[in-house]
């Protein structure tokens, strides 16, 4: 099969990708709307928006024109876009038998013409699309099915660029400034809906004898393989990240303390079970801390502190263990 085939078709790669990129978390930023609003301009349409297709609704950022934030994915034009990588073209909604019974067709706010172009990562993931719409039919031009793809392709450049900003390079996952934007996300929508969350602690225990007895680069490859095996311990909700050196944490979102202890002693017995990088059967152990995090707390820094002091405990009891506040 094709290779671009497998990947229209790959919805967990593009799920995975979605998530790498942190794309359905971003804010409608200055710059997504300059692209908006840019595009809106350019084609003289009602609406534009990004739209973003996660497993089950299309969240819309950046809306020029358009009120709602999310609708289900089954309506959204943007979950035909993302079938192919040219752009979807639709310039009478009552001609298209894919859409003519749609709801935003039907109802408002009654999309009669609609042009998106597909965000497509490098390695030829569809998240979703940046597409215009109008309460009238129109005919599109060669150039302004040119331009809507340009705009696609400079939202994508943004969110590879801030992607990279926001992750560890060594070992792809989240970095520390990610990492306590995440929490304070957390934290702000713990405020709003009850709930609570647990951050852990991870700190490869003796971890500089590693690179002392068999140097950088196999210290690196045991970092990158440490930070797979977390990371495939989460859920696709969860945030891991390197916060420097060895040290490594997780928010376990919709979480408590006790399913966090036993996600914790599963992640540790696995890392004193795993040979490390290959012919090299490198052991290690693991030591974490845990903090409950909800409403009463103010700040990223109490829940982190907390955490830091009972990984901190973990430590001086000997390591290779799980400690609470």
């Amino acid at each position: 099969m094709n290779i671009q085939l497998i990947k229209l078709t790959d919805e967990a790669g593009r799920i995975k990708a979605l998530t790498r990129l942190d794309a359905q978390t971003y804010s409608s930023e200055a710059s997504f709307n300059h692209i908006t609003g840019l595009l809106q301009l350019a084609l003289e349409m009602e609406m534009v928006t990004i739209s973003l297709i996660t497993a089950d609704k299309q969240i819309l950022k950046a809306r020029q024109g358009f009120n709602a934030t999310e609708t289900p994915r089954k309506y959204a034009f943007c979950n035909i876009a993302i079938r192919k990588y040219e752009p979807l073209v639709i310039e009478d909604t009552h001609q298209d038998a894919r859409v003519r019974d749609n709801p935003f067709v039907t109802g408002p706010p009654f999309v009669r013409c609609y042009i998106g172009a597909p965000l497509t990562t490098v390695d030829g993931y569809n998240l979703g699309a940046i597409y215009a719409a109008d309460s009238k039919p129109r005919k599109f031009t060669e150039r302004e099915v040119r331009i809507t793809s340009k705009c696609a392709k400079l939202v994508m450049n943004q969110l590879e660029l801030r992607s990279q900003a926001n992750h560890d390079f060594l070992t792809e996952v989240f970095n520390r400034r990610s990492f306590v934007s995440g929490l304070e996300r957390e934290l702000a929508r713990l405020r709003r809906s009850r709930g609570t969350a647990v951050v852990a602690f991870l700190d490869i225990d003796h971890f500089k004898g590693v690179n002392d007895a068999f140097g950088h680069p196999v210290g690196d490859r045991v970092l990158r393989e440490f930070a797979g095996i977390v990371a495939g311990q989460c859920r696709q909700n969860d945030l891991v990240a390197r916060l420097g050196g060895e040290e490594f944490a997780v928010l376990l979102t919709d979480t408590d303390l006790e399913s966090a202890q036993i996600w914790a002693d599963r992640m540790r017995t696995q890392v004193a079970e795993t040979r490390f990088d290959g012919e090299s059967a490198i052991k290690v152990t693991l030591s974490v801390g845990l903090a409950v995090v909800d409403e009463t707390h103010s700040t990223s820094d109490a829940v982190t502190k907390m955490a830091d002091s009972a990984l901190y405990e973990a430590k001086r009891l000997g390591r290779n263990r799980v400690v609470t506040p």
